[in-house]
């Protein structure tokens, strides 16, 4: 029984940790500028929209509102965990049950909030890897997008993503490099 206690604490405890390294890694990479058109694109196709100091704002405000949030609830899982541990040791697991049930509630909720604010987040380059084509990157539909090495990739239709995944990690790098804004 102690051994299961352990082990199950411990596998809560570890998932928590992971929680806590997302939030504190969750960060806005600056964005850069996309061009207009491309010169061979045809006068029929639509302009992309630029990206704004506005738009930057405006989404890392609301970045930062959800870790806040984020951060009271993994906080107050911590507390309900400490909390479920003591009444494991005075053999109440009822009470410990209910405080169990109360961190899964919050970290489920901390984690729904985590995806979308990912899922709000621009991509990281504005040029698609596949095509070489540029999109918006403010508002890449989310079948246009992937996560690659902590960065969201975004791509110009749902077609490239699938040949994305049929590429190496090293013809994925190779493929990034040539799309992605240079570091300043």
């Amino acid at each position: 029984m102690e051994q299961k206690r352990t082990v199950s604490l411990l596998t809560v405890l570890l998932f928590i940790g992971a929680l806590i390294v997302c939030v504190s890694v969750l960060r806005l990479i600056p964005v850069q500028s996309v061009q207009a058109e491309e010169p061979n694109k045809p006068a029929t196709s639509e302009p992309i929209r630029k990206c704004t100091m506005e738009d930057m704002d405006k989404c890392m405000a609301g970045c930062m509102k959800t870790c806040q949030t984020n951060m009271e609830d993994i906080s107050a899982a911590k507390a309900a965990i400490k909390t479920a541990i003591e009444a494991i040791d005075k053999g109440d697991t009822n009470a410990a049950k209910i405080e169990m049930e109360r961190a899964n509630t919050l970290l489920s909720i901390t984690h729904k909030c985590m995806q979308d604010n990912m899922e709000k987040m621009p991509c990281n380059n504005a040029k698609c890897p596949i095509t070489g084509k540029s999109f918006d990157k403010m508002n890449c539909p989310k079948e246009c997008t992937m996560m690659y090495k902590g960065m969201k990739v975004g791509f110009c239709c749902p077609a490239c993503p699938k040949a994305w995944g049929k590429l190496t990690d090293t013809e994925k790098d190779a493929k990034l490099k040539d799309v992605m804004p240079p570091c300043k």
